[in-house]
This record gives structure tokens, C-alpha cells and sequence, in this order.
């Protein structure tokens, strides 16, 4: 199954802003309709008309997460009835706490989420600084653990404060690479630096 994991902003109401992400580097996430939720994007581009997907949304106990979290589940259903395809919405609660205990209790949780032969979407805008790399690790965790499971894109959403656009960004390709990296220590290959820099070219 296909699986959609996001964290649910922490902005109050009426500072979560929305708009229309561009896609710096991957056309397929081109969005054209605003939105606060770089998730919806990834969606509307990777689901597909009579599947059935499962969205994983990350909800800290605090008063805007909650919030925040019951607009996303409206927009989500209205992407979801325009683009034909059956949803399910996973609400993974956690402590508003940035503390270690609290980060590896959702690590745990997370996995619990991924199962065999799914292909996990990931979005890293929201959420403590820790975030990023507890949603690396669950992806870690599906496709090196798990049987058939893979990763199918990972983003974050940014604003311009220059210029006022907003962009979506594919960063697929930083786990990706960090899995070369673990693959060529694991298997002890000579010059790896040299490799990797030809990799990067």
C-alpha cells in the first residue's frame, strides 16, 4: 500500500499559511491549487484513481497541532474525492516534547505503521528539529527491514522570504545516498571517497 506520513504544524491559527508550492525539482509535484500542506502535493501526484491509500499524520498534544490537523483532514478529503481514490487517515499521537524518550517512542510508533510491500512517502516541513531524521529512520526501517517495501519520495516545503514563492523539493535522493554510503562500509570498497564524489558528478 501506499503510505503518506506528515507532521502536523504547529503554526496557530491563522499563521499556517497557504499557497501554491512550485516544484523546484521534481515536475511531478507541481500543485497548481494553495494549500499549507506540502503532503498534498505529493499526493496528488503519486496516488492513483481506485487505489486505496493510507495517510499517516504525526499529532503532538498541543492546541495547533490539533487544529491543524482537522484542516488537513478536510482538505485531504476533498483531494481525495477529486482524484477517485479510497483513504484512510492514520493519527499517530505523541507528546509536545522534543525530549529523546518522546523521539524514540514515536520511532516506535512509526514502525508500527509500515508494513511489508509498501512504498512510503515522506514530508519533513513540520514538526521538532528531530523530526527529519526519526522519519529517515522509519523509512530506513521499511525498506531495509521490511519485505518489498520501498521508498517512493520524501519532500519538504519552503517559503522564499525574498521573493515570496514557495517551493516544494524531492530530497529522495539524500536517503538514497545515505544507503550507498552504509552499502560501501558494509562491504569495505576501496576509495569509496573517490566513488562517491563520481557518484555526486
Amino acid at each position: 500500500m501506499k503510505k503518506f506520513i506528515m507532521t502536523s504544524p504547529f503554526q496557530p491559527e491563522g499563521k499556517l499559511e497557504k499557497g501554491i508550492y512550485n516544484a523546484a525539482d521534481n515536475p511531478r509535484l507541481q500543485y497548481d491549487e494553495q494549500t499549507a500542506f506540502p503532503i498534498i502535493p505529493v499526493i496528488n501526484a503519486y496516488a492513483e484513481k481506485g487505489e486505496k491509500i493510507e495517510v499517516v499524520v504525526i499529532v503532538s498534544a498541543y492546541e495547533n497541532a490539533i487544529h491543524n490537523f482537522g484542516l488537513f483532514s478536510k482538505e485531504l478529503e476533498a483531494l481525495c474525492a477529486k482524484l477517485e481514490v479510497a483513504y484512510e487517515i492514520r493519527k499517530v499521537e505523541t507528546p509536545y516534547s522534543s525530549d529523546l524518550d518522546t523521539q524514540l517512542d514515536l520511532f516506535g510508533k512509526l514502525i508500527e505503521c509500515v508494513a511489508d510491500e509498501d512504498t512510503l512517502y515522506a514530508c519533513i516541513t513540520y514538526g521538532f528539529k528531530p523530526a527529519p531524521m526519526i522519519l529517515s529512520m522509519a523509512l530506513n526501517y521499511g525498506h531495509r527491514i521490511r519485505q518489498n517495501t520501498s521508498v517512493g519520495c520524501i519532500v519538504y516545503g519552503a517559503k522564499d522570504f525574498n521573493t515570496g514563492i514557495m517551493h516544494i523539493y524531492d530530497i529522495t535522493s539524500l536517503l538514497f545516498m545515505d544507503e550507498i554510503v552504509r552499502i560501501m562500509a558494509d562491504q569495505k570498497i576501496s576509495d569509496p571517497t573517490e566513488k562517491i564524489k563520481a557518484l555526486l558528478k
